[in-house]
């Protein structure tokens, strides 16, 4: 078996960009950017360090998921052949970062595993902020939910009768239209506040 031999490689601008959705691609390549994409066609293996955050669209509010590098620029390529020039005629690749002796710069693979340990580091630390912020987003819209439900149902409710059973039992002396949207909120809420639900945030972290 070849061992692993890693060169950086100059990426031309643009290159480090996601790629275009192809749903031909199994999930772990979702997100690989265009220079990644290109190598691996080619048939190699190449690794870019990076990290994610979740960004704000400005005009749709929504919330999206970016995939930025962490070496602007760079990306690295494991060569056991040594076939330089085949990679240099890659889409993307402009040229080996070079050593003192002016040749490509072969990095050792402990530097390889630390980087992907930093990278690894920093989706968990990615992933548990994602998490909570969408526990909180739940709390805030089970709040919000409940306190529709507080309009509509009449005053009086005893303190230990949840809001849901309230209304489930109040639901039958509501008028059509008013019962329709209290099911609605109900609905809502068990989603909310199903194990199911709660079960799939946790296996995100």
């Amino acid at each position: 078996m070849s061992r692993s031999r890693w060169y950086a490689i100059r990426t031309a601008p643009g290159y480090q960009r996601t790629a275009a959705v192809d749903e031909r691609l199994p999930e772990s390549r979702r997100m690989e950017s265009i220079i990644e994409r290109n190598c691996r066609k080619d048939g190699f293996d190449i690794f870019m360090p990076s990290f994610y955050k979740e960004l704000k669209h400005h005009r749709t509010n929504e919330i999206i998921q970016k995939r930025f590098p962490f070496l602007v620029g760079y990306a690295f390529v494991n060569l056991p052949r040594l076939n330089f020039e085949e990679l240099r005629s890659v889409e993307g690749v402009v040229c080996f970062l070079r050593g003192a002796n002016y040749g490509p710069l072969e990095f050792p693979d402990a530097t390889i595993e630390s980087l992907y340990f930093a990278e690894h580091e920093r989706r968990q630390a990615f992933l548990y902020e994602q998490h909570c912020r969408k526990e909180n987003e739940r709390h805030e819209q089970i709040q919000h939910l409940r306190g529709q439900l507080r309009k509509i149902l009449p005053k009086g409710r005893k303190a230990r009768v949840s809001m849901v059973d309230q209304a489930e039992r109040a639901i039958d002396s509501l008028s059509p239209q008013i019962k329709e949207r209290v099911r609605k909120i109900i609905s809502e809420l068990n989603v909310l506040t199903g194990d199911a639900h709660v079960e799939n945030l946790r296996q995100a972290v």
